[in-house]
């Protein structure tokens, strides 16, 4: 099949994804690609894990890991003097669609999607413990109609960070056709609650790492939500740089099905008629529940 192509420039709040201009690539480098709360922070940590061969090596993934298409931290020059500087396997964050990156056929593309109606109350969490209120309301709906809000939300051609439905169908879009790539792997974060041990046997699968049965284990245990959150400091993007009210609320409560006691019967109905106008239908499913 084709290869993606990088044909967008993605622009918004918080995303200039022409910033890629500057990125150098390695052979190996893992590309951690996630929309908004579906399981970013979760990944980059499986991730620190299986690149360093340790459940407890000691660095923050956040920091190792950048953000690299978000121009809201750092200049970029400092983003790639960061990782040019770093002599392990990389491992790099992006919010952005397929289009808008560059694709390596000798990288891995790990994207992980949630159910977006956990993202949804998930984002609503991240927005009220965010410090800078100004990012966190031009980027996330509010008030009385925000579930509606981000129900109809359309971002036009070439503008990111408006987050909705579409944002999250967009997204998933630009990878579902290219899934069949051997390097692009598909991940839920459903699967991962459900199966945490056995994703990341997965994860280590698809990079070529081999892992022993007790690594495997004491990775499974260091990635359960309990343990990040109880290591807030170390695993919560942007620890100790002032973005959090609270570094532990970050990690709220990681729950897949928690929208199902907070929307009305209306609001589901809504729900499936935007996905459906948004997604076909083997594309729709899988979002909602992963591999089941």
């Amino acid at each position: 099949m084709d290869q993606p192509q990088r044909s967008a420039i993605y622009r918004g709040t918080v995303t200039d994804t022409s910033r890629w201009e500057l990125f150098e690539h390695r052979p190996g480098d893992i590309f951690v690609c996630t929309p908004p709360k579906c399981g970013t922070t979760w990944t980059q940590a499986i991730c620190a894990m299986l690149v360093f061969e340790c459940a407890d090596h000691g660095e923050q993934p956040g920091v190792i890991s950048p953000w690299f298409d978000s121009h809201l931290f750092v200049p970029v020059e400092e983003d790639v003097k960061r990782i040019a500087a770093q002599e392990h396997r990389r491992f790099i964050k992006t919010h952005s669609p397929l289009d808008g990156i560059p694709y390596f056929a000798d990288c891995t593309y790990f994207v992980v999607l949630r159910d977006p109606r956990d993202a949804y109350f998930s984002g609503l969490n991240h927005r009220d413990n965010m410090l800078a209120e100004e990012v966190a309301f031009a980027t996330f709906t509010s008030g009385d109609t925000a579930f509606a809000d981000w129900l109809a939300r359309e971002s036009p051609p070439g503008v990111w960070d408006v987050i909705s439905l579409h944002q999250i169908t967009h997204f998933l879009q630009s990878y579902w056709a290219y899934r069949d790539l051997p390097n692009i792997h598909l991940h839920h974060y459903s699967d991962m609650k459900r199966d945490l041990k056995g994703t990341i046997a997965a994860m280590a699968c698809e990079l070529g790492i081999a892992v022993e049965d007790d690594q495997l284990a004491a990775y499974t245990e260091a990635a359960s939500f309990n343990h990040m959150k109880s290591k807030a400091g170390q695993y919560a993007p942007g620890a100790g740089l002032g973005v959090w009210k609270a570094e532990t609320q970050f990690f709220a409560s990681g729950a897949s099905g928690q929208w199902q006691d907070r929307l009305s019967g209306d609001d589901l109905a809504a729900f499936d008629e935007r996905l459906a106008e948004l997604l076909p239908p083997d594309a729709a499913n899988w979002l909602l529940a992963g591999s089941i």
